[in-house]
């Protein structure tokens, strides 16, 4: 038998802490996530405890998804946000609030749901070097989780084929510089005691209900209250003007930008027939939208800003282009919202 990632660690990156170990006895945990995912792009409110552990992820004002292990019980999703602010509002964490890239965020929101694709693999059966290799070759997001003789998991956390963090056993999920940890790894895999395990990791964006951080009063909708009109339209007409700005800067890629943006399309035909461009129902040109189909505006925005955010993953420019979004993320806010535009 085999042992996995124990089902209380949470593993995040926590290069860009904004708040560090707060008492949750001093804070309102409602208001604190709201403030938080209202206030970063993207990143997780993580807390702790002697028997507890858990974490909300948010992105673009979105809760995305949330963990909690207490008492050795794991909860996923609303009830474990559930939980999670039930448990903050007894008090006696611990709370810090990491700010993550957004188009690696929901690796590490979905990764304690990961599933398991090989196990009991050892070094007789998996060379190691070669696994790495066809994992890049493949573009695999997922984790290699490495249980040596000491009854330590070390973990490899690889992003569409990128090794984005690593973890050794002692270390109790922190997350380490790959450069620095892969050799020992490595070496650890080739152990005779050693079995390995592998596990996929889906990039679902996923949402929860925000309800439960809102007070009372809040949940009454004021009918004075003046609403912007929505057109999500335009909200894509500017973002597909980021996207191809910041991709024909790159003049190394292979591809030009018309063909690269039509491929992907051809791609999610199976999923949105309304991105066929043979049949022109929706038609990207010279900055500008056209747009006839009958499928809804939610379905044209899912569909968009799904096939940015693969795009601009596979093409390298996922930073830089999450860089240059803050103008039309202040400027369509209200769309962002209204639509569920998640990029």
């Amino acid at each position: 038998m085999i042992y996995f990632q124990e089902p209380d660690m949470i593993v995040i990156p926590r290069e860009t802490p904004v708040v560090s170990s707060l008492h949750t006895s001093y804070i309102k945990i409602r208001p604190f996530i709201d403030h938080f995912r209202s206030s970063l792009p993207a990143g997780c409110v993580y807390m702790r405890a002697t028997s507890f552990e858990g974490a909300v992820f948010f992105h673009n004002n979105h809760l995305v998804n949330a963990w909690i292990c207490k008492d050795g019980e794991p909860l996923k999703r609303q009830a474990a946000l559930t939980a999670l602010i039930a448990s903050a509002e007894e008090g006696g964490q611990t709370i810090s609030v990491y700010e993550i890239a957004s188009e690696t965020l929901y690796y590490w929101a979905n990764l304690n749901e990961a599933a398991l694709v090989h196990s009991n693999l050892t070094s007789s059966t998996i060379n190691m070097e070669a696994l790495l290799k066809k994992i890049t070759q493949d573009k695999f997001t997922g984790l290699i989780e490495v249980l040596n003789g000491h009854g330590r998991v070390d973990q490899l956390h690889v992003i569409v084929g990128e090794i984005a963090g690593a973890v050794l056993g002692k270390t109790r999920g922190i997350l380490r510089d790959p450069d620095h940890e892969l050799a020992q790894i490595i070496a650890n895999a080739k152990n005779a005691r050693t079995r390995i395990a592998i596990k996929r990791v889906q990039m679902d964006m996923g949402q929860l209900d925000d309800t439960l951080l809102l007070a009372p009063q809040d949940l009454v909708p004021n009918k004075d209250e003046h609403t912007p009109q929505a057109n999500p339209i335009e909200m894509l007409e500017a973002l597909l003007r980021v996207f191809e700005s910041t991709y024909r800067k790159h003049r190394d890629q292979k591809d030009p930008f018309d063909t690269a943006l039509k491929r992907k399309f051809l791609e999610k035909v199976g999923e949105y027939d309304f991105l066929d461009p043979f049949t022109s129902e929706f038609y990207y040109q010279d900055g500008s939208i056209t747009y006839t189909g009958s499928d809804s505006l939610e379905c044209v925005v899912s569909a968009v800003t799904e096939c940015l955010r693969e795009l601009s993953l596979e093409k390298g420019i996922g930073m830089e282009f999450q860089q240059s979004l803050k103008g039309w993320r202040q400027t369509y806010h209200h769309e962002i919202d209204l639509f569920k535009a998640i990029i």
